[in-house]
């Protein structure tokens, strides 16, 4: 929907609550979406326009995020496909799974059915590869699903791009962790904090995000040097995190 057409809605619950004595309404209601209904509001301060109170949509009970699958619980997901079919998803392609999406739901979900749908066309003859997965993962990224577009349009955002520019240019200590901006890209899984740092959603999001920033060109995104793993302020440190770990 529409930024007016949203705030309309709300505003029309806002009525029918604060009316409910006088007249019938109902009881509760789940409000599903990308964004926090506190950024409708902040988008309104921006306009100097409001509804009528500290808090303008202070019907809200409680706002509930959905968290990143963890590892086992992404082995238990796909593990539902295979009690079904018989199909398995052999060990190393969970693992790129994991380092490709870091649980975002919305990606374990598209890249298994990628896979399974797409390139094995419903066969469950055949296993899950990881190179099934790294071609899931590109077909994604290049085809620009739904999400994935979602996404590159809020880096059009300059609320966004305050927030995602120090981040792949590796002077993220700047942000401040409790700004609007900092939490509106928390809420849409395009950054996260780890270990005290702020880095992006998962790798999979960050290759999205260096091709549709207008501060990356060409990418950051590049062949890893030798070293540890862990993900530092720098670009360069950006791009280790980035790359899958070798075998040796």
């Amino acid at each position: 929907m529409s930024e007016g057409t949203v705030i309309t809605f709300l505003r029309q619950l806002r009525d029918g609550y604060s009316n409910r004595i006088r007249m019938k309404f109902i009881h509760s209601l789940v409000l599903t979406g990308m964004r926090n209904i506190r950024d409708y509001k902040v988008k309104l301060r921006k306009d100097t326009e409001t509804l009528g109170s500290a808090s303008p949509f202070n019907i809200i009970s409680d706002a509930l995020t959905l968290k990143n699958f963890t590892a086992d619980e992404i082995q238990a997901l796909y593990s539902q496909h295979t009690e079904d079919t018989g199909q398995v998803f052999e060990p190393e392609a969970v693992d790129r799974v994991c380092w490709w999406t870091d649980g975002q739901p919305w990606l374990v979900n598209a890249i298994a059915r990628e896979c399974i749908e797409k390139q094995l066309q419903n066969d469950y003859t055949h296993p899950v590869t990881a190179e099934m997965v790294e071609q899931a993962v590109h077909t994604i990224l290049f085809r620009r699903d739904v999400h994935i577009d979602s996404l590159l349009e809020r880096l059009q955002e300059e609320r966004v791009r305050k927030v995602m520019e120090p981040v792949i240019l590796g002077y993220a200590e700047d942000i401040d962790y409790l700004s609007d901006n900092f939490l509106y890209c928390m809420d849409l899984g395009l950054v996260r904090i780890e270990k005290g740092q702020i880095v992006p959603g998962n790798r999979t999001f960050l290759q999205a995000e260096a091709k549709g920033s207008p501060v990356c060109q060409p990418p950051i995104l590049q062949t890893a040097p030798k070293g540890s793993d862990t993900l530092s302020a720098t670009p360069v440190a950006v791009s280790r995190w980035y790359s899958y770990p070798r075998k040796r």
